[in-house]
């Protein structure tokens, strides 16, 4: 890509952190902020009338569901980045805006070269975590891997906890494996004795901290555990 073309259009609240964030982008020659916008209205527009290769915007909008712009950008603009800054420390958090279709991701008191790199990274097909977020990336692995043990989940058990979290009925777990259904029931009986589940919504819960739900939030993150449906035996 050419020097200085990577257009950037810069979401935050704050007019005096937008104008730092222009000068970390553009201080290096290789990006352009074509539009500024404080809030999520705007910077869709701003969208709409500027033709950009990446969307960079504060972890927090006030007044917006950014969660949910993030969503709505996305599907409007596929082809489009999107890089969210200040992510604080909380692991859950990254997982949030990785599902929404988050490219990079900047932590507070990230360096101004790597607000760069992670421009360049995200065009060049690749997801960003700054230096700062390493840490967390690592201990979710390790809480991942330790949380797993303790429940004494089985392959089997956590295949089939991955497809429940995913959507997956018993028949089509037991046809997806080659089981009986009665087999699957048998699993997914044990899995809730072990990880004292009593709701799908639980469940979806755990495979998500165990990494094992790539579709988490789909399935019943939104649902009230008193509106849940209980987990037959």
């Amino acid at each position: 890509m050419e020097s200085g073309n990577i257009r950037i259009v810069v979401v935050d609240s704050h007019p005096i952190v937008r104008e730092g964030l222009r000068t970390f982008l553009e201080s290096k020659g290789e990006s352009t902020v074509i539009a500024e916008a404080g809030d999520s209205e705007a910077a869709l527009y701003a969208s709409e009338v500027h033709e950009h290769e990446v969307l960079l915007l504060s972890a927090s909008l006030p007044g917006s569901d950014v969660f949910k712009f993030i969503k709505t950008f996305k599907n409007k603009y596929p082809e489009r980045k999107v890089i969210v800054c200040y992510i604080g420390q909380d692991a859950s958090l990254l997982q949030d805006f990785k599902e929404c279709g988050t490219d990079g991701f900047i932590g507070q008191n990230a360096t101004s070269g790597e607000y760069g790199a992670a421009v360049r990274t995200v065009l060049e097909g690749g997801n960003f975590f700054s230096e700062n977020l390493t840490n967390i990336l690592f201990q979710v692995k390790y809480t991942a891997t330790s949380q797993k043990n303790a429940y004494d989940l089985t392959s089997r058990e956590l295949e089939v906890l991955s497809l429940l979290a995913n959507g997956y009925c018993n028949k089509e777990i037991a046809n997806k494996h080659d089981l009986s259904v009665r087999t699957v029931e048998t699993h997914r009986l044990n899995i809730r004795r072990k990880t004292k589940s009593n709701t799908l919504s639980h469940l979806v819960r755990i495979a998500r901290s165990l990494g094992l739900s790539n579709m988490a939030g789909d399935v019943s993150m939104d649902m009230d555990d008193k509106n849940s449906t209980k987990i037959s035996s």
